[in-house]
C-alpha cells in the first residue's frame, strides 16, 4: 500500500507515525514545511527520515497567494507520481491542502482530528465563518476520520454528526525523547509546564494551587516554558509565589529535552481539553504527568501508572496531588517508570501503525457506488 502523509501541521507526530506505517512494509510520500519541521524535529531531520525510507516532499510557508499556487502546483506533481492508495492528513487549514484535495477528488481520504471542536480562547476566536467552511469542507472530503479516544469520537461525532460511523481510534503515541534520567531533587519538587498558554491550559488553577503547597511549607519549583495570550493575565500573581521560572517564547526542539530533562512532573492542570502533544512528550521523555481529567488525556495519562489524574478546575485537588508528589520521591520514580513501559508496548509507535494500517485499509476498500 501507498501512503501519502501530510503533515502541514503536527510534523513530528506525522513523522514518527510515517516511520512506524513503513516498519509495517508501507510506501510512504511525507509531506511538512520547511520551517515547521525544523521548529519541531530539528534541523537535520530529512537524513533521519530518508534513511528510514520515506519519500520526501518539503514545501514553503506560503506568505501570498503565488506561493500557495506554487505549493498546490508542487503537492499536486508529488502525489501524482507517487500514486497513493490512501491520502492520510493532519487537520489543518491550508489553502494548499483544500485546492490540492478538491482537483484530486478519486483517492481515498484519512483525516485525523486532533481536536474536535476549537479551544476556548483565541482558537475560537479566530475560526470565523471562513475557517469553519474550510473545517466542515475537509472532514466532508474523509472518508474515514482518526482520533485518539472514545472522548474524542463522542466530541467530534457532536461537532460534525456527518462523521457518525465513520471516526476510528488510533492512539497518540510518544514524542520527544530520548528516555531522561530522574533529577536529582534536593527536596525541591520542579514541574514543568510546556506549550501554548491559553485560556484552556489552566495556568491560573497551578497558580492557585502552587500557592496553596508552598505556604504550607512544601518546597516547590514551577518551570512555565512557552507563550500564548493567557501569560500575562498571571504574571504579577506567579511572581507574588517566588516559585515560577517563566520562558515566555517559543521553544525550538533542541532546547525541549534540557527542559524535561530538568523536572521531575509536568503538569497539565487543563480547565477543557481534547488531547495533549505535552502528555505524548512527557511519555517519551519519561516523566509523571499530573493533569486533569479532560477529553483523551486519561488515555495517555493512566492514573497510577504514570500520572496522577484529577478533576479539571479542582484547585484543592490538584494542591494535594503536588503535595502527595512533592512528599514521595518513590511515586515519582514508580511514575517515570511507568511511562517507560507504557512506551514500549500498549502505546509503542508500533502498536499505533499496526492501528492505523487497519484504517487506510478499510479506506482504500471501494464504496458501494464503486462496487
Amino acid at each position: 500500500m501507498r501512503v501519502a502523509m501530510l503533515a502541514l501541521h503536527f510534523a513530528e507526530y506525522t513523522l514518527r507515525l510515517s516511520r512506524a506505517l513503513r516498519e509495517q512494509r508501507r510506501e510512504v510520500l511525507f509531506v511538512t514545511y520547511a520551517d515547521h519541521a525544523a521548529n519541531e524535529l530539528g534541523r537535520d531531520w530529512e537524513a533521519g527520515a530518508r534513511s528510514a525510507g520515506l519519500r520526501i516532499l518539503v514545501l514553503e510557508r506560503p506568505r501570498h497567494p503565488g506561493q500557495v499556487l506554487r505549493n498546490v502546483w508542487r503537492l499536486r506533481s508529488a502525489l501524482t507520481a507517487f500514486a497513493p492508495d490512501v491520502i492520510h492528513s493532519q487537520e489543518t487549514l491550508r489553502d494548499e491542502l483544500l485546492l490540492t484535495l478538491f482537483s484530486l477528488p478519486r483517492c481515498p481520504f484519512v483525516l485525523t482530528v486532533h481536536d474536535p471542536a476549537p479551544h476556548p480562547g483565541a482558537d475560537s476566536v479566530n475560526m470565523g465563518a471562513r475557517r469553519l467552511r474550510y473545517r466542515n469542507w475537509l472532514r466532508g472530503r474523509a472518508r474515514l476520520a482518526i482520533v485518539h479516544g472514545e472522548a474524542l469520537r463522542a466530541a467530534l461525532e457532536r461537532e460534525s454528526p456527518h462523521l457518525a460511523g465513520r471516526i476510528r481510534i488510533a492512539r497518540h503515541g510518544p514524542l520527544g525523547g530520548p528516555l531522561q534520567p530522574a533529577p536529582s531533587t534536593g527536596g525541591l519538587l520542579r514541574l514543568l509546564f510546556f506549550g501554548r498558554v491559553e485560556a484552556y491550559k489552566g495556568l491560573g488553577c497551578l497558580v492557585d494551587a502552587v500557592r496553596a503547597v508552598v505556604n504550607s511549607g512544601l518546597r516547590v519549583e514551577v518551570v512555565v516554558a512557552g507563550r500564548g495570550s493567557d501569560l500575562a493575565r498571571h504574571r504579577a500573581a506567579m511572581a507574588e509565589t517566588g516559585c515560577f521560572v517563566v520562558h515566555d517564547r517559543y521553544i525550538p526542539a533542541d532546547g525541549v529535552a534540557n527542559l524535561f530533562g530538568e523536572c521531575g512532573v509536568v503538569v497539565l492542570p487543563y480547565v477543557e481539553g481534547s488531547q495533549s502533544g505535552v502528555a505524548a512528550m512527557a511519555l517519551g521523555f519519561g516523566r509523571a504527568v499530573l493533569a486533569t481529567r479532560v477529553g483523551a488525556i486519561p488515555d495517555l495519562v493512566r492514573h497510577g501508572v504514570n500520572g496522577i489524574l484529577v478533576p479539571p478546575a479542582d484547585v484543592a485537588a490538584l494542591a494535594a496531588a503536588i503535595s502527595q508528589l512533592a512528599q514521595d520521591p518513590a511515586l515519582l520514580l514508580r511514575l517515570g517508570k511507568g511511562a517507560r513501559e507504557l512506551c514500549d508496548g500498549e502505546l509503542s509507535w508500533d502498536a499505533i501503525g499496526q492501528q492505523t494500517c487497519i484504517v487506510h485499509e478499510e479506506a482504500s476498500e471501494p464504496t458501494e457506488l464503486q462496487r
